[in-house]
């Protein structure tokens, strides 16, 4: 809609047409990871560069943006955006377009402009899906036996989901399908070694599956006053995580009856602890098309939040406090190196806590749901104190690191306007 009878123009730029790109760098920036406040920020940095003053309101069905100068206004909405992908290399390229654009700030040179970064090449993509698979399961504790298998899980996982994303499958539905088929090939793996239950295979196979940015997004939108987005990603996540644990729930049961409820903590030593949550990191780092000169920041994001937590524990400190203090930091850190780089900062913080949650106690503790599910009254007192212990472990944990996430994305607040004035980095 429009205030009657204007037409603007600023600098020879039409309205219509600084609205059109506008809208779509803000759709492509929701679309490929970004959270609400850093897209409107880059919307009103385009619209300033181009003679305009620009209000972004970020709803659930779309973008709405009102377009202003001394001769009136324009509001026009936006199409809206789907999915729960994470390209940071297209959110590097949108975040240079505004620190590198043309000097005149031509709406017509903006639209010649790359809008998009080609991804790595698919193989190379699943083999660190599946190093990222291997690395969470030793980190978790599991035997080489189980880091190997995970590494298969991983890389078969992500070739499963290139399918489905080709096909414009259902994204839950997806997850659910990608769940079953890794977990399916993790069990039938693991009965190469009758010895070594599969359950760390299995959830190693979830975690990479794990809408992690999404979810974390939706924490921070609702911080910074996106309520209705940032409940819709919220929810998203958690049935896309629902989803992804009744594929892996329906693969055990299919191909294994007898998980085991409790199970051996391995604590690994500093040195073997950094080194794979660096190579988690750097798996995350693939995944999510961060450019070579970014990808470093992944990998230290995640080496700073594990690494934190292992040393913590290691000088007695408790599994949910030491998990808060690893999160917090490395959200922290991801903060900081995301405003540096102009990208959203939850693409390096996700990396720096995936090897944190505790996948392991809430897939146990849905195996013990399961035993006294079909127990009912016959049910004993070890199987009920262990599946109610493994629970409250796992929220109490996920608590704490949420706590994390939260106080380091509520602290220290800058302008989200200022993200896109650095002088960055060089291409």
């Amino acid at each position: 809609m429009d205030s009657p009878g204007l037409e603007l123009e600023t600098h020879g730029v039409a309205v219509a047409q600084v609205a059109h790109i506008a809208l779509r760098m803000g759709r492509s920036m929701m679309a490929n990871g970004a959270d609400a406040a850093h897209t409107s920020a880059a919307m009103a940095t385009l619209a300033a560069r181009l003679g305009y003053r620009a209000h972004v309101l970020v709803c659930v069905d779309g973008l709405v943006l009102t377009l202003e100068n001394d001769s009136g206004f324009r509001t026009k909405v936006g199409a809206t955006f789907t999915g729960a992908a994470v390209n940071v290399g297209t959110l590097a390229v949108l975040a240079d377009m505004l620190r590198y654009g043309p000097a005149a700030f031509d709406a017509v040179a903006y639209e010649r402009l790359p809008w998009e970064r080609r991804g790595y090449p698919h193989w190379l993509v699943i083999i660190g899906v599946g190093v990222a698979a291997a690395a969470l399961a030793r980190l978790f504790g599991g035997a080489w036996e189980v880091v190997a298998v995970s590494l298969v899980v991983g890389m078969v996982t992500q070739a499963v989901r290139m399918l489905l994303a080709r096909s414009e499958t259902n994204a839950v539905a997806g997850a659910a399908v990608c769940a079953f088929v890794g977990g399916s090939v993790g069990a039938l793996g693991m009965k190469l070694f009758p010895g070594i239950p599969p359950t760390l295979c299995l959830v190693a196979a979830g975690m990479i599956l794990v809408p992690g940015v999404p979810l974390l997004n939706g924490v921070r939108d609702t911080l910074s006053g996106h309520a209705g987005v940032g409940i819709a990603r919220l929810l998203t996540g958690t049935v896309t995580v629902l989803a992804i644990a009744l594929g892996l729930l329906l693969a055990a049961g299919l191909f294994d009856d007898n998980l085991p409820l409790n199970g051996p903590v391995t604590m690994l030593s500093i040195g073997e602890d950094l080194l794979f949550s660096a190579l988690a990191g750097a798996g995350y780092a693939l995944l999510f098309n961060v450019p070579p000169r970014m990808a470093w920041a992944c990998v230290v994001c995640a080496m700073v939040g594990h690494g934190l937590r292992t040393g913590l524990e290691t000088l007695g400190i408790g599994l949910a406090a030491a998990s808060l203090a690893g999160a917090f930091a490395a959200t922290l850190l991801a903060r900081g190196l995301a405003h540096r780089l102009g990208v959203p900062a939850v693409t390096f913080a996700f990396p720096g806590v995936v090897a944190m949650i505790p996948g392991s106690y809430a897939f146990r503790a849905a195996i013990g749901g399961l035993q006294l599910m079909n127990a009912g009254e016959h049910a004993s007192l070890a199987v009920i104190g262990s599946t109610l212990g493994l629970a409250v472990t796992a929220i109490v944990v996920t608590t704490a690191i949420a706590t994390g996430l939260c106080l380091a994305l509520a602290s220290f607040p800058s302008s989200p306007h200022r993200l896109f004035e650095s002088k960055g980095v060089s291409r």
